[in-house]
């Protein structure tokens, strides 16, 4: 703790050497057994805080980066989500349930209680008054 090692990883590493200690087989002598207890424990804590650290770093690389996590989530779709958001509650929910959330029509149906060929003939009209408000505004066949 005096090198500056939080109590509770302190502890730990106590710990990790007492238990260390039981589980050997053969016993240290008296005189080394202080000198061990120490080396083991920096050795310990120095292993503990390579770990911490190459997991921050695999967090970081993994979950924590500037990358959004749909592609509708940059501003090349937001003529796009205007035009959803004109849409009923219905056909958003329907919309985002199959597109940005990737469930399958047969999830939908069971998370919404409908039947199968509610969910499609729904989703398909959804899908069609989307487009036609696209049309109108002049976006048709992907050109922007």
């Amino acid at each position: 703790m005096k090198s500056g090692v939080k109590k509770e990883q302190a502890e730990d590493v106590v710990q990790d050497i007492f238990v260390k200690m039981l589980e050997m087989p053969v016993a240290i002598p008296g005189e080394k057994i202080r000198a061990f207890m120490y080396r083991s424990a920096i050795r310990r804590y120095i292993d503990k805080y390579r770990r911490d650290k190459r997991y921050m770093e695999i967090l970081q690389q993994e979950f924590f980066h500037s990358q959004p996590l749909s592609p509708f989530e940059c501003d090349q779709y937001d003529f796009l989500l205007e035009e959803v958001e004109k849409l009923s509650p219905e056909d958003r929910l329907l919309l985002d349930l199959f597109y940005v959330q990737g469930f399958s029509i047969l999830e939908i149906a069971e998370l919404l209680a409908y039947s199968l060929s509610k969910v499609k003939v729904k989703l398909h009209r959804s899908r069609q008054k989307l487009k036609k408000s696209l049309k109108q505004k002049g976006y048709e066949h992907g050109n922007i």
